[in-house]
């Protein structure tokens, strides 16, 4: 789903693969994985690719329809303190979660940040974290 969301929005905003590619810092031929769902982006890089194209995470796995245009902007400081949360809570558990499961953490730990007060959004990390080890 990723790839497919990826095309679509570099299609939108006009872009050349090596544009985006570019806008990423990253190679051509990574972000053509990536397009062609070959490989998942990492924590940070799903967190850049949302940021750099102003997509919400739940846009880019398919949870919203419609063009990001419509969408409501990103909450760039509630997804840095979602990858941040992540990554304390991999350190202080020393787990590591791949690619997908942290991408899909950190957009439920967005919507959570985004709709609850700071005390409860933690416990409510916390809960899921653990749902999905």
């Amino acid at each position: 789903m990723i790839g497919e969301r990826l095309h679509q929005r570099i299609s939108e905003l006009g872009l050349t693969q090596q544009r985006a590619a570019d806008q990423l810092e990253i190679s051509q031929s990574r972000l053509n994985q990536y397009l062609k769902n070959k490989r998942e982006p990492d924590a940070q890089m799903f967190c850049r690719i949302c940021r750099t194209f102003s997509v919400s995470p739940n846009w880019l796995y398919g949870f919203e329809d419609g063009s990001p245009a419509e969408a409501p902007k990103i909450d760039k400081s509630a997804l840095e303190t979602a990858v941040l949360f992540l990554k304390k809570y991999e350190e202080k558990h020393h787990k590591s979660f791949s690619a997908e499961k942290s991408a899909r953490i950190i957009t439920v730990a967005y919507d959570i940040i985004i709709s609850e007060s700071a005390e409860n959004a933690q416990k409510a990390m916390e809960w899921i974290i653990e749902a999905a080890a």
